[in-house]
C-alpha cells in the first residue's frame, strides 16, 4: 500500500506542474487569439465620429489589453495597441480636462511601446520596430510638452531627436506622417538657445501636410498648436485651425481623430488672445 501511495503521489506531483503549464498555455493561446481580434477591430474604433461613444467605451478595451498582457507580457502586437491605445486616448480626450491623468496615461503608453522594444536604443531599430518606435517617441513627446514646466520632463527632450532620426529613416510616412509631425514638434518644444527652430518645426509639419498625412487633421491641429504658436505666427495658427473646421469627411480610418481635431481647433481658436 506505501508502494502504491508513493507511486499515485510521484504521479501526481508530476501532474501538478503539467496542469499549471497547461493552464498557463491555454492563457497564452486565448491571450494572443483575443489581441488578435482587437488588432483586427481597431480600424472600427477609429472609424467613429460618435466621440462621446468611443470616449466612454475605449477605458473597458485599455484594461482588457491590460489584462491579457498579464498572460501574454511578450506580445509585441499587443503591446503597441496599448501603446497607442493610451497614448490616444490622453491625447484625444484627457488633456482638455485632466492633465494630471493624461501624463500618466501618456507614461503608461510609452512603457508598453518601450517593453515591444525590448530596451533596444533607437540606433538598433529595424523596419519592424518602427510601431513601437513610433509610439514611445510619441508619447514620451506630448508628456513633455503637457510638462513644460517640470525640468525633469524637459530633462527628456534629447532623447527624442536620434529616435525621430531613426524613424525618418526608416519610415517617415508611418501613420499619416507621424514622425515627419514628431520632429515639427521636437522643434517646437525646444527652447532657442537649446536648439529649438520654429523656422524648422513649420518646414517638417508641411512636410507632415503633404502625402499620407495630407487630410490627416490632427497634423494640422499640431502645428497649430506647437510651430505656429512657437514662431508666433498668428495668421498661420488662424489659418490652420479654420482650415480644420471647414475641411470635408476624411478617410474612413481617420474619422475619430478628425472628429476630435475639430473640436480642438475650435477650443483653441478661443483661447487665441492668451497665446499671441
Amino acid at each position: 500500500m506505501k508502494d502504491n501511495f508513493a507511486s499515485s503521489a510521484a504521479r501526481f506531483s508530476l501532474l501538478v506542474p503539467l496542469c499549471l503549464l497547461s493552464a498557463c498555455s491555454l492563457n497564452r493561446t486565448a491571450a494572443r487569439v483575443t489581441s488578435g481580434v482587437i488588432d483586427r477591430g481597431l480600424p472600427a474604433v477609429f472609424s467613429q465620429t460618435d466621440t462621446r461613444y468611443v470616449k466612454e467605451a475605449l477605458p473597458a478595451n485599455l484594461q482588457l489589453m491590460e489584462i491579457l498582457l498579464k498572460s501574454d507580457p511578450h506580445n509585441k502586437k499587443l503591446l503597441v495597441n496599448a501603446a497607442q491605445g493610451f497614448c490616444g486616448y490622453a491625447l484625444l480626450f484627457l488633456e482638455d480636462e485632466d492633465r494630471e491623468r493624461a501624463s500618466g496615461f501618456y507614461a503608461k503608453g510609452e512603457a508598453y511601446a518601450g517593453r515591444a522594444l525590448k530596451g533596444a536604443a533607437p540606433a538598433a531599430a529595424k523596419k519592424a520596430d518602427v510601431a513601437p518606435l513610433f509610439w514611445n517617441t510619441f508619447c514620451k513627446a506630448l508628456y513633455i510638452d503637457l510638462n513644460r514646466d517640470k525640468p525633469e520632463a524637459l530633462a527628456e527632450l534629447p532623447a527624442l531627436e536620434p529616435a525621430l532620426g531613426k524613424l525618418l529613416e526608416l519610415d517617415p510616412s508611418y501613420y499619416y506622417n507621424g514622425p515627419q509631425a514628431l520632429m515639427g514638434a521636437y522643434y517646437s518644444l525646444r527652447p532657442r538657445m537649446f536648439g529649438g527652430d520654429p523656422d524648422k518645426a513649420k518646414r517638417y509639419f508641411e512636410f507632415a501636410l503633404a502625402g499620407a498625412g495630407e487630410g490627416f487633421l490632427l497634423n494640422r491641429f499640431l502645428y497649430a498648436k506647437m510651430a505656429a504658436v512657437a514662431a508666433q505666427d498668428q495668421e498661420l495658427f488662424e489659418s490652420l485651425l479654420n482650415s480644420v473646421l471647414s475641411a470635408g469627411p476624411g478617410k474612413e480610418d481617420s474619422r475619430l481623430p478628425d472628429e476630435v481635431a475639430r473640436s480642438k481647433a475650435k477650443k483653441l481658436l478661443e483661447k487665441k488672445d492668451e497665446l499671441f
